[in-house]
C-alpha cells in the first residue's frame, strides 16, 4: 500500500491498550483498538508473520506499519481476543483515505464517505477454521451497518469473494497484486 499522509505514528504509547469492548461470548471478545500499546503491537505484527508464506515479505505487518494501521479514528482496527490473548485482527479504512490510489477510482462510491475498505484480516495459524474469525467479521460488519456505511470493500484472493454475498461484485482483477504472484480482485459487498 501507499504512504498515506493521515496515518502518523502515535503521540503516546499507552503501557496497555485502550480499547472498546464490542462483543463478547464466554472466552472470545471482539475488541475496537482506540490506542494500541507496544506488546499489543508485537502480538499484531507476529500473527501478521502468517501472511509472508502465501503473499510475501512485504505484506507482513512491521513496527512502522502497525501503527499506521492501528491508528483510531482515522482507521478501524478490531482485534479478537480469546483469553486474554490477541488471536486476530481486522483493520477497515474509510475508502476515502485511498483516493489518491489507482484502484480505489473504480469504486463507484469513492467520495460519498459510505464504504469501508477492509486492509487486513488474519489470524493465528492455531486459531484458523474454528469460528473466530467469522465472529469478528460478523461483528465487523454489523458494526459499520449500525454507524451507517452501506458498503464493505477489499482486495482479496481471486474467486474468495464468492463466499462473501449473493450480492459481492468484482469491481476490478488484478493480476500480480503487489508483486505476490497471485491475481487479486477488488469486490464490493453492500452491508443492507
Amino acid at each position: 500500500m501507499a504512504q498515506l499522509e493521515f496515518f502518523k505514528p502515535p503521540v503516546r504509547t499507552p503501557s496497555r491498550s485502550e480499547v472498546s469492548l464490542i462483543a463478547a461470548t464466554l472466552n472470545f471478545q471482539v475488541k475496537l483498538i482506540q490506542a494500541l500499546s507496544a506488546s499489543d503491537a508485537d502480538q499484531i505484527i507476529k500473527i501478521s508473520q502468517g501472511l509472508i508464506k502465501p503473499f510475501g515479505a512485504n505484506t507482513a505487518f512491521t513496527k512502522k506499519t502497525v501503527w499506521k494501521y492501528f491508528n483510531h479514528p482515522h482507521t478501524l482496527p478490531f482485534v479478537g481476543v480469546l483469553r486474554d490473548e490477541i488471536i486476530g485482527f481486522l483493520v477497515g479504512v474509510p475508502l476515502e483515505n485511498f483516493q489518491d490510489e489507482t484502484w480505489a477510482a473504480v469504486d463507484p462510491t469513492l467520495g460519498d464517505h459510505e464504504t469501508v475498505y477492509t486492509y487486513a484480516f488474519i489470524f493465528d495459524e492455531k486459531h484458523q477454521g474454528n469460528g473466530y474469525a467469522k465472529m469478528l467479521k460478523r461483528v465487523y460488519i454489523n458494526w459499520l451497518k449500525k454507524r451507517g456505511y452501506l458498503f464493505v470493500s477489499g482486495h482479496v484472493q481471486e474467486g474468495i469473494s464468492k463466499r462473501f454475498s449473493l450480492h459481492t461484485r468484482v469491481l476490478q482483477k488484478y493480476p500480480n497484486w503487489h508483486d505476490t504472484g497471485k491475481v487479486f480482485e477488488y469486490y464490493q459487498r453492500p452491508l443492507r
